[in-house]
């Protein structure tokens, strides 16, 4: 039985190695790419919902959710959508706790894989969609990044399957009524995306570059649809453009600026960036991707379904993965998955051609997937939460082993921090305020001491955080500094231009599964004199 469009079932005389549990799968309607899908929504969901409450705030949702204390148009380094979502989220339900803030992002990933489904559907057929849906769920960093975390990452990735959806519709219909009813959705959905992340530009760059190439399709641009969805983007996008007016363009200066540098050559870096991505992406999905990829960029335009989805996907991939070249990019390798996200309909596609070819392997293929995948995000929760890989390494080896970094540390709440200060008394106290000497550690201590005084970021690289407050309003006031793990040698030589005083109090450990992990000194200073240089507007 080979899938059509429309089609309701997938081929379940096909099961391969689950052919004797075939009468189970038959009463879970799993034979039926709708139910397939819904199943995978329903079990992929549970297992992220169980991360995000044993998953501590990382680092990016520490600083994300400082800066959403303070609405604003948009903010330093991204658009607001995101940010607006986490402050509803605090809003209405009064808590900050850390299932609650993430559940939105885990609902909007349910919608982005439903929204897959039918983007394959329509391409390709609903067993594809099926699997493009499935194989979303089995990549970590869509599984976990956007699927989980409190970040833009999740309103993208739905916001832009919304509009590949609504384009495939444009590619495949026939019927000219609903053209332009189309294109207004294409715009609102895409206005909304590029409100939650400037990757979501190289989309509509992607667009357009199918439709020059496309002979079919160039006859969209003598019509009105596409300049009336360019226009709705545009004024949805407002904010972002009357903030950046008001704040000589910065925003847009730092992102910019951040893949034009030019550092010279360096190879290991692009190796870096490559592995990394296969890391993030999983090699069990990276590596037939790239190849169904290569296949339909060689058959070009001819094929225009398959030719949309390599439009859309190349800037991203390659514009990011170039750039690292030259480039110090770091460790962004999730820059890249707007790109992949589009190339999930083509695998879905080739996967059906593997299952009718009555192979056991990309069965064994998509099972050893989902148990990677499900291993990878509950190995790195518990540990986040409990820290028990420690008990499989002997303390005479761990003291050896201190440079090598565990990543599940930055997901480690500093509650500590929260009650030795509540039990010092700082908290009742008037005209106190928290400095933290980097963006990233201003968004750990805004999670435990941002409800109840102002947590400020004096430094050479604040970020949002510098937007959040006026530092001149705080002359005269007192500071608690916060410094984790050395992060600064002196902090008294460090803030002696800016405060009369300073007092080190007693230093406060933080746990894990008993264990200490974190030392945080703790300096009073005494007498702030309001000037201290932000390097911002």
């Amino acid at each position: 039985m080979t899938q059509t469009e429309g089609g309701s079932s997938l081929p379940a005389k096909r099961l391969g190695p689950f052919t004797r549990a075939g009468r189970v799968v038959a009463d879970l309607g799993l034979d039926r790419p709708r139910n397939l899908v819904l199943w995978t929504i329903a079990i992929a969901t549970a297992i992220r919902l169980i991360t995000a409450a044993l998953y501590g705030f990382g680092i990016g949702e520490s600083y994300y959710l400082a800066s959403a204390r303070h609405p604003a148009l948009s903010y330093f380094d991204q658009p607001p959508l995101s940010l607006w979502i986490a402050w509803a989220t605090m809003s209405v339900t009064g808590t900050e706790n850390v299932l609650v803030m993430r559940l939105p992002f885990v609902l909007m990933f349910a919608g982005t894989s439903w929204l897959m489904f039918r983007l394959g559907a329509v391409l390709f057929g609903e067993a594809a969609g099926a699997f493009a849906a499935l194989l979303l769920n089995l990549s970590p960093i869509f599984a976990g990044m956007a699927g989980v975390w409190m970040q833009p990452d999740g309103p993208l990735m739905l916001f832009l399957v919304a509009t590949m959806l609504l384009v495939a519709k444009l590619v495949t219909s026939s019927d000219g009524r609903d053209q332009l009813l189309l294109w207004l959705g294409v715009g609102v959905c895409l206005g909304l995306a590029m409100l939650a992340k400037y990757h979501a530009a190289l989309l509509v760059v992607g667009i357009g570059i199918f439709a020059l190439t496309s002979r079919e399709h160039r006859r969209w641009f003598g019509e009105p649809g596409p300049y009336v969805a360019a226009v709705i983007v545009i004024l949805i996008f407002m904010p972002v453009l009357i903030w950046n007016a008001q704040n000589d363009w910065v925003s847009f200066g730092f992102q910019s600026g951040r893949f034009t540098e030019n550092a010279g050559l360096h190879p290991v870096w692009l190796l870096r960036m490559i592995a990394g991505q296969i890391g993030y992406i999983g090699p069990w999905v990276w590596l037939p991707m790239v190849w169904v990829f290569w296949l339909a960029i060689r058959r070009g335009p001819s094929d225009s379904r398959a030719w949309l989805l390599c439009c859309s996907a190349f800037l991203p991939v390659v514009l990011f993965t170039a750039a690292s070249l030259w480039a110090p990019l770091g460790w962004h390798f999730h820059w890249q998955a707007p790109g992949y996200l589009m190339l999930l309909p083509l695998l879905g596609a080739a996967t059906v051609v593997w299952v009718e070819r009555r192979s056991r392997r990309p069965w064994r293929w998509l099972l050893g997937s989902a148990v990677a995948t499900a291993s990878i995000m509950l190995l790195l929760a518990t540990q986040s939460a409990t820290g028990w890989l420690r008990i499989f390494v002997p303390d005479s080896l761990a003291a050896n082993l201190e440079w090598i970094a565990d990543p599940t540390l930055e997901g480690l709440d500093w509650t500590e921090l929260r009650d030795a200060i509540v039990e010092r008394g700082f908290i009742e106290g008037d005209q106190v305020f928290a400095v933290a000497p980097q963006w990233h550690i201003a968004g750990k201590v805004d999670v435990q001491l941002g409800r109840d005084m102002p947590v400020v970021c004096l430094c050479d690289d604040p970020r949002n955080i510098a937007f959040g407050w006026n530092h001149s309003e705080f002359a005269g006031w007192d500071a608690l500094i916060i410094n984790p793990d050395g992060y600064l040698d002196d902090v008294v030589a460090t803030y002696a231009p800016y405060f009369q005083s300073f007092e080190t109090l007693a230093p406060i450990i933080v746990t894990r599964g008993g264990q200490a992990e974190i030392e945080i000194e703790v300096v009073l200073a005494i007498g702030y004199g309001g000037a201290y240089p932000l390097p911002l507007p």
